[in-house]
């Protein structure tokens, strides 16, 4: 089979497996680094994402300096408008890209096609990386994936660029789109000193300090552009590392049998190293770690060696680095290609045998690996029907992980946008139990207890939100809408400008801002209107919003207190209708119109 013909097979592979996700829609981190990002949504600001990290995202806590990602989600934004559709396109195309290089390095390490392309597929195949390739804004991975990937191409294919460490440059560039692509010097260290070439060990070794350097300075500058605001997230760095081991094992057994599958996971950092699955972990590492070298001393088994040695390596930035879970399948992306190299070397080994070369045998074995191809292939199709809305997605992470705040509010949120507010408050309240400083799970709350008529409660959850993430722009833009619907635009001004303070880019913050000047330049007739027509459309909140704003400019408009008599008689709330007719009738007594409303206040107040 040539090469040209196993590429575009495997391509076709993947395409068809992938073929139901291309309109499923943003996700988690995808809505302030995108949905709710003013600069993301501009070509002008490409060059600013390379001078400013703040316009990664609108949230200060996430600024990180990410160009890379920042100009695609640009293009991407531009082709369609904000359809999620020309992102999963460009994604996709980079995804192919990567498992056409995975099969080219895993070539050259086996010489071996079938295998190469067997193992490639797998690995594109695999409904653990299904997560990455659905989610928009993980395109960081797959960019610094293909920069790992790209360095090694280029050392395998030019050995030119060896003299003058050109090869480095895919890694570097990657490094823009995630720090942890500079993993690739660790990984290319043990790669030269498994499989050495001609050159001395002193040599290689300068050349592994060449590179280290560059990379360093790359990571020195990435983190010298980004914001004294972006916080990691991790709570306590202590109970993040030891739970670890026990992640890495995880992982291990995610990539060989990937059930339960959740887009965020509810394993709590341990507290203390007498949890046995602390140990269970440990020990693993450690039984890992000596298979490893002993696989990587011997020339026939060398490949799984360095296999298995990529697996560890490349899980050290996201291990002894603290973030805010624990674990996440996104973070495999890079490492499963070293278990990848692993089953391709072990297969290879096999094959090595003459016993694999009988046609018995042979085909026993071609067919079980395209059975678990097929098997891998519907896998991901299906782990792409999860990812297809917030609905479907995050109803999912509440069945996998039933005690994670995130999946049960989210989910509670997918409620609220359908109008089951009591469905929404159910799991808002359970999320609450878990979660009781989550400032966004306080605004959620709020806004839910204002669609429910807890008026009393939705202040005080809004203002809870304040007080737990001052430096979140969601904690001031949903709190001064409220505000606008109940006739406040003063104060509602107040806090938006607050948040425009933290988060310029914020296009919540933005399009309230341009309501609340519109607003403020109305004359009381304006309002009056706009509070008839919000009536005529059965936004009865919204009507007497308006027409309190219309009360606040001319105190003595008695059409507008008969419009908040109108709306409250279509709400139930027939006691408060009354007094506002009442009112209506003390400023203009021949208001047969009020007259009439009042009647019908009075009228159902005395049949309740």
């Amino acid at each position: 089979m040539s090469k040209s013909v196993a590429a575009g097979l495997l391509a076709l592979i993947l395409v068809t497996a992938y073929a139901n996700h291309f309109q499923n829609s943003f996700h988690f981190d995808d809505a302030h680094t995108i949905v709710n990002n003013a600069a993301t949504q501009s070509l002008k600001n490409i060059p600013l994402f390379f001078r400013d990290a703040r316009t990664f995202s609108s949230l200060p806590s996430n600024q990180s300096y990410r160009p890379l990602v920042s100009t695609l989600m640009a293009i991407d934004y531009q082709l369609g408008g904000g359809n999620p559709l020309p992102f999963h396109l460009s994604i996709f195309a980079l995804f192919i890209a990567l498992v056409l290089l995975t099969a080219f390095v895993i070539h050259r390490l086996i010489d071996n096609v079938w295998i190469a392309v067997a193992a490639a597929a797998l690995y594109g195949l695999h409904p653990a990386n299904a997560d990455t390739v659905n989610y928009v804004i993980a395109s960081a991975e797959i960019i610094s994936t293909l920069g790992v990937l790209g360095s090694f191409v280029l050392y395998f294919e030019f050995p030119k660029l060896r003299r003058y460490d050109l090869f480095v440059l895919p890694t570097a560039l990657a490094i823009l789109a995630k720090p942890p692509a500079a993993i690739f010097v660790a990984l290319f260290a043990i790669y030269i000193f498994i499989f050495p070439n001609n050159e001395s060990r002193l040599r290689r070794a300068a050349q592994i300090a060449k590179l280290f350097i560059i990379c360093a300075l790359v990571l020195f500058f990435v983190r010298y552009m980004t914001p004294h605001s972006w916080i990691s997230g991790a709570h306590n760095a202590h109970d993040y590392l030891i739970t670890q081991p026990y992640v890495t094992l995880l992982y291990f057994k995610t990539f060989f049998w990937p059930n339960d599958l959740s887009a965020d996971y509810d394993l709590n950092p341990f507290t203390s190293t007498d949890d046995a699955r602390f140990w269970a972990g440990l020990l693993f590492v450690v039984l890992l770690l000596t298979m490893s070298i002993l696989c990587a001393r011997s020339k026939r088994t060398r490949v799984i060696g360095f296999g298995l040695l990529w697996f560890l390596i490349a899980l050290l930035p996201t291990s002894l680095f603290p973030l805010a879970e624990v674990m996440n399948d996104h973070r495999t992306f890079l490492p499963y290609i070293g278990l990848t190299i692993a089953l391709a070397g072990l297969i290879a080994f096999l094959f090595q045998g003459r016993i694999a070369e009988r046609q018995s045998v042979r085909v026993p074995v071609s067919l079980v690996i395209l059975l678990i191809l097929s098997i891998s292939a519907y896998a991901t199709f299906q782990r792409n029907r999860v990812w297809k809305t917030e609905e479907t997605l995050w109803r999912d992470v509440t069945i996998k992980s039933p005690q994670n705040s995130h999946g049960l509010m989210n989910y509670g949120n997918t409620l609220m946008a359908k109008g089951d507010f009591t469905g929404a408050l159910d799991y808002f309240h359970r999320a609450l139990t878990l979660a009781p400083q989550y400032s966004v799970l306080f605004v959620n709350l709020a806004i839910a207890e204002h669609a429910t008529n807890q008026a009393t409660l939705a202040e005080q959850h809004f203002k809870e939100a304040m007080r737990l993430a001052p430096g979140s722009p969601d904690s001031y833009t949903f709190y001064a809408r409220y505000l606008l619907a109940h006739g406040h635009p003063q104060q509602a001004d107040t806090l938006i400008r607050s948040a425009l303070s933290v988060s310029p880019t914020d296009v919540t913050a933005r399009d309230l801002f341009n309501q609340i000047d519109r607003q403020q330049t109305k004359t009381p007739e304006q309002y009056l209107a706009l509070s008839l027509q919000n009536y005529t459309d059965g936004n009865y909140e919204e009507s007497i919003a308006a027409a309190e704003s219309a009360l606040s400019l001319k105190p003595d408009y008695a059409e507008a207190f008969n419009n908040i008599c109108a709306a409250n008689n279509k709400l139930g709330r027939f006691e408060e209708a009354a007094k506002d007719c009442e009112q209506a009738l003390r400023i203009k007594p021949d208001f047969d119109l009020a007259r009439n409303n009042l009647h019908y206040a009075r009228e159902h107040a005395a049949a309740k």
